[in-house]
């Protein structure tokens, strides 16, 4: 899919993602010297280097979708490269099943499956990428950033979630952000349609990820994305013919970034925050998420010459802070644990 923001919210709205958390096992011990029973948190505490590589990684196929979009639409149209996008993604997840001997989900979860195909891979890669004909990666990947917190209102309205003061605090300073990164445009203060564009792939992301919830109570991850992104292959055939028309005639540029995104942001991406989340914690995992905005600033700079604005760094930042409060300190016990 699509890119693929935040703790456990964050967690959620990654394609694919399923919670696997191991409890340690107890144990019995006489009591220890107090030089031992010192050193003892800094042994358990520890983060396995194997866990912090893959999420890692993670961070940096996730970011480097943002980049690889604004190269891409210089020989696609958006429908083309959701087309594209997806079947590419559809072949490389559906060879790792395959690898894995995965089995096939039920009959009754393939109508939601195509849905949340249509939903979280189709329109939300052709609307980030009609936002991004215009919009720079690093500020693509601040406004999607934002999902957590379309999910958490989405979830008030429907009386799934219940926010604190301080979530409430935190919603309104990530609201402050997508405001100022909206009217951002050549350091003057008007409404950029664009970027509302990219922030109606966000709420599409909010809406994919608390819709695989009742599906991942019943399949795989891997199932779930990889039927997803064949859905949504399927659902944008109409504009296969196109799409091949411009894949023989865009540069070299064009045609990598398009193959690019199915399968290092999304396939390559799954299977390492699937592993990254089987050896750390779900908050040490989830943490990571936070610097995905961050590196897409980066590689657009170091691969794009992109540069954004002043506004519109200021406001992905209050994103990201808004984000973590909602997080950290928005959020009672027993909607933490619908969330998981």
């Amino acid at each position: 899919m699509p890119e693929c923001t935040l703790i456990r919210l964050f967690q959620c709205s990654a394609p694919g993602y399923t919670w696997s958390m191991a409890s340690e096992p107890l144990s019995l011990a006489l009591p220890a010297p107090a030089a031992a029973c010192q050193a003892a948190p800094s042994t358990a505490n520890a983060l396995p280097a194997r866990g912090l590589a893959l999420a890692a990684v993670t961070v940096l196929c996730w970011a480097s979708a943002f980049p690889a979009i604004r190269i891409a639409v210089r020989g696609f149209g958006p429908l083309e490269v959701a087309f594209l996008r997806a079947s590419a993604a559809g072949l490389a997840l559906g060879a790792i099943a395959v690898v894995r001997r995965e089995g096939l989900p039920a009959l009754r979860d393939l109508p939601v499956l195509a849905g949340l195909g249509l939903v979280g891979h189709s329109l939300y890669t052709a609307t980030l990428s009609l936002g991004q004909t215009r919009i720079p990666a690093a500020t693509a990947s601040f406004l999607i950033a934002s999902a957590p917190i379309w999910m958490v209102l989405i979830g008030r309205l429907t009386g799934t979630e219940r926010v604190t003061r301080w979530g409430m605090a935190g919603l309104l300073v990530s609201l402050t952000g997508v405001l100022l990164i909206s009217l951002g445009r050549g350091g003057a203060l008007r409404l950029n349609r664009y970027a509302l564009v990219v922030l109606g792939a966000a709420v599409l992301q909010a809406v994919y990820s608390m819709g695989q919830r009742p599906v991942l109570a019943r399949c795989s991850g891997l199932q779930m994305v990889t039927f997803a992104a064949l859905f949504a292959a399927l659902g944008f055939l109409p504009w296969s013919g196109r799409a091949l028309a411009q894949f023989a005639q865009a540069g070299a540029g064009p045609r990598g970034a398009v193959l690019f995104l199915g399968v290092v942001p999304t396939a390559v991406g799954y299977w390492t925050w699937a592993g990254a989340n089987r050896h750390l914690r779900a908050s040490a995992a989830g943490s990571f998420l936070y610097l995905v905005p961050p590196v897409a600033l980066l590689l657009g700079w170091a691969v794009l010459g992109e540069t954004p604005t002043a506004l519109a760094l200021g406001g992905g930042l209050l994103v990201i802070a808004g984000v973590a409060m909602v997080q950290r300190l928005g959020r009672t016990g027993r909607s933490r644990e619908r969330a998981a």
